[in-house]
């Protein structure tokens, strides 16, 4: 069973070994999707950007929609095993970060993922470890066309990270999905939507997974689907009885899949079954 818990309360080894995961998917392992064309880092970028409606466009979109938890669930998932597989090593899981940018919370330091852009060159990112300047990470997909083959970040420069009460707030909502305000719609809206804002840069296309911060963000929304479902044990934790048997789709009919297995809505409700479990609530 893979443990996941909060970056903060990794050891430096681990982080670097996290690192090197996120390194060694990006530049030493070949594309499914695209072989020769791109890594394998970079397919789980182009399944984020064809969910969002550009490239080729995921029927349905899983996006201000039910399917949103279950989906972002699965990706990551498989993105976790992808690092696994990708250094040989399966002690390697997905750090969470609670959006906190004091102290150890903060992700964004030099020995982990690295700093803000600088706004002399494009808000590209010149510190840590998914810097040009110190790697060998190079942005291959892009929303549009070709465009910068560097990270960029302008942290802050967008609204402001949600607040430990707003997290308490949303998490009190129910039901699972109720348009606007059941615990989906307002947690994608409220919880999700700020942090790709406030990071800005590449967090704020539909390429986002291009930041590797992209996972430990989600890994966190992840985290709080489960607190809530807990939280509210006689409440569906996906009630949408037309689709709870649907399968979630991650690759438009014309393009191959990115993995074997396919996963309905009921298979990822309970983190356990995908073999996985977080360290603390």
């Amino acid at each position: 069973m893979d443990i996941r818990r909060n970056h903060r309360d990794l050891s430096r080894e681990e982080k670097a070994a996290f690192i090197n995961a996120v390194l060694t998917l990006k530049n030493n392992i070949n594309s499914v999707l695209r072989p020769g064309q791109q890594s394998r880092y970079d397919d789980f970028v182009q399944i984020h950007k064809n969910s969002m409606g550009r490239g080729n466009p995921l029927v349905p979109n899983p996006h201000q929609s039910p399917l949103f938890y279950p989906w972002h669930r699965i990706l990551i998932r498989q993105f976790e095993l992808a690092l696994q597989a990708a250094v040989d090593d399966p002690r390697i899981t997905l750090p969470y970060w609670n959006w906190q940018i004091g102290g150890a919370d903060n992700p964004f330091t030099s020995n982990f993922m690295g700093g803000n852009g600088d706004n002399t060159q494009n808000q590209l990112v010149t510190t840590g470890p998914f810097s040009n300047n110190q790697s060998s990470f190079i942005v291959s997909v892009w929303d549009e066309g070709v465009g910068s083959a560097g990270l960029r970040r302008n942290l802050g420069a967008d609204g402001r990270l949600p607040s430990e009460e707003a997290v308490i707030s949303v998490l009190n909502i129910t039901p699972y999905w109720l348009e606007p305000g059941g615990w989906e719609n307002t947690s994608e809206r409220e919880l999700h939507n700020p942090v790709h804002a406030w990071i800005g840069g590449n967090m704020q296309e539909a390429v986002s997974p291009n930041d590797p911060i992209f996972f430990l963000h989600h890994c966190y929304l992840d985290l709080l689907w489960e607190r809530w479902r807990h939280q509210h044990p006689n409440v569906p934790s996906f009630p949408q009885d037309d689709l709870i048997n649907s399968t979630l789709v991650f690759h438009p009919e014309n393009e191959l899949a990115p993995w074997s297995q396919s996963f309905t809505v009921q298979q990822t409700l309970y983190t356990t079954e995908l073999g996985y479990r977080y360290e603390y609530w």
